[in-house]
């Protein structure tokens, strides 16, 4: 399975007051619907907008506002509710349609609110296009999309694994904790229901949930230290979990989009000895 290079922007943002879905504007956006790589939103994206969002009387066309299926869908990356973006490709503390979707453990943790209720409106919350929707606005790249990144310059901390020299990252367990927070939010639901794995792990804090402790659907450890080989939680997100006896797809579930400098920064720190640092 190919996987596309994904940066995933979950840094600590101020809190924002949120108001209902009733206060569209359009505003400025660098690049546009018409930047690069084709424009507009891109089409396996488009298929989860409409799927998720997109069903008739919800973001229809002629529906309630935004609208996220149709012709106009592209006019998320142009708009905005209460001067917050909806659409800020590669941060998703400062797109709208990422907080109304993203749990509300994880919206605590980043200092976020919402007034309206979790969407989508249906309560799917695992439903895989949801995680397409998300790691799409946090920045991992889709065959025909539109701009990189939109809103201004690109002021995310997240380098892929790398710092902001573009030197490999420390393998330490903060980064790899950063890396889990912002691709693993399903996991932080408890309990974990059975589509979930019945695998949970807490947010910012996940060290004593994963070393040393053995997956459970399978005899091996979700990290076992110096052997990434091993370990489960990496073969999940790797490559190489039905050779331990596992099932289902590599995660993230949104087409594989864990790029290979973090899956390189998690084998490292595992070598290292999977350390609490």
């Amino acid at each position: 399975m190919s996987r596309k290079t994904s940066k995933l922007c979950l840094a600590l943002a101020p809190m924002l007051a949120l108001a209902g879905c009733n206060q569209l504007e359009a505003i400025e956006t660098e690049g546009g619907a018409s930047g690069g790589g084709g424009g507009g939103v891109p089409p396996a994206v488009r298929m989860a907008f409409e799927s998720s969002c997109g069903k008739g009387g919800c973001h229809s066309p002629g529906a309630t506002l935004p609208v996220l299926a149709g012709d106009e869908l592209d006019g998320i990356l142009t708009g905005e509710i209460n001067g917050v973006p909806l659409v800020t490709l590669g941060d998703t503390t400062n797109s709208y349609l990422a907080i109304v979707m993203m749990p509300d453990a994880l919206l605590s943790a980043l200092g976020l609110t919402r007034t309206v209720p979790r969407m989508p409106a249906d309560n799917n919350f695992l439903d895989p296009n949801n995680q397409v929707i998300l790691s799409w606005i946090a920045g991992a790249e889709f065959e025909g999309g539109g701009p990189a990144t939109t809103g201004g310059p690109d002021t995310d901390t997240d380098t892929g694994g790398t710092d902001t020299t573009g030197a490999p990252a420390e393998p330490t367990f903060t980064k790899v904790q950063e890396i889990l927070d912002a691709n693993c939010s399903c996991h932080f639901l408890a309990p974990a229901p059975a589509t979930n794995g019945s695998f949970t792990m807490t947010m910012g804090d996940s060290f004593a949930e994963i070393v040393g402790v053995q997956a459970p659907s399978v005899p091996v450890n979700l990290i076992e230290p110096n052997d990434p080989a091993a370990s489960y939680l990496y073969l999940k997100m790797a490559g190489g979990f039905e050779d331990a006896g596992g099932a289902g797809t590599l995660m993230p579930p949104a087409m594989g989009l864990m790029d290979q400098a973090k899956i390189t920064l998690i084998e490292e720190w595992i070598l290292a000895g999977a350390l609490d640092n």
